[in-house]
């Protein structure tokens, strides 16, 4: 009797373990499956908050400029016209680009309530803000491509030419060429150019424009360098 009663026991133990076996290795897949989870949510979540972040800022910034009175008050169109841009693989700023791309856009010039005579020379400072929509085009793709860049702009001998230079926002609705990705739908834009006025309302001038993340969008993001003619009409 206590043979067969040991015997008895001894099955019942070998049972319980091979239930719990089971039991241990599903709770440890489940562990596991957190954690990888975990990791691979991680840089998602990452990209998700610089792209909220990037959003909100240029909400914000066009929210308080346009919200002003003051603001609103003293802005004029100065000048409007076509624009075509062109980009090498070597950058001026960035890394080396994939492809060569073009651009073909209206730029819209528009004069902003603050400037400051230089002393008694002929020569000024004044804000201003570049405002264009246009198209992109890059590895047989193309897109719609608008920019939005507040800067300085630097007249002299009479408003014959004009020195300009700024930083900005511009939005992209397709922001991948081919194996060039720029990260995201959003770009700082980079600018700088001269503009010679020969006549009371002609203008003509040359533009240096770089666009990117900034690495917002992280580190596998690439932008692009731009070099655009400009003639237009000024009012």
């Amino acid at each position: 009797m206590a043979v067969a009663r040991c015997r008895r026991i001894v099955i019942r133990s070998r049972a319980g373990l091979v239930k719990s076996a089971p039991q241990e290795h599903g709770e440890a897949n489940r562990a596991y499956g957190d954690r990888t989870n975990a990791g691979t949510a991680g840089p998602h979540m990452h990209e998700n908050r610089r792209s909220y972040l990037l959003h909100l800022s240029l909400v914000l910034l066009l929210s308080a400029a346009f919200c002003t009175p003051s603001f609103a008050e003293g802005i004029t169109l100065q000048s409007i016209g076509p624009r075509i841009g062109f980009g090498e693989k070597i950058p001026l700023m960035g890394k080396e680009q994939k492809y060569y791309f073009h651009l073909y856009d209206i730029a819209a010039v528009i004069k902003l309530p603050w400037s400051w005579p230089l002393g008694e020379s002929t020569w000024s400072l004044d804000t201003r803000m570049i405002a264009s929509a246009g198209l992109l085009t890059g590895a047989n793709e193309s897109g719609l491509m608008m920019t939005l860049v507040p800067g300085l702009g630097l007249n002299g001998w009479n408003g014959l030419v004009t020195f300009d230079a700024g930083a900005g926002a511009g939005f992209f609705s397709n922001y991948t060429f081919g194996v060039q990705d720029f990260g995201g739908p959003v770009q700082i834009v980079a600018t700088a150019g001269v503009r010679v006025n020969p006549f009371s309302h002609a203008y003509a001038g040359f533009r240096a424009q770089h666009f990117s993340d900034a690495g917002l969008y992280g580190p596998s993001s690439l932008g692009v360098d731009m070099y655009i003619i400009e003639l237009g009409y000024r009012f």
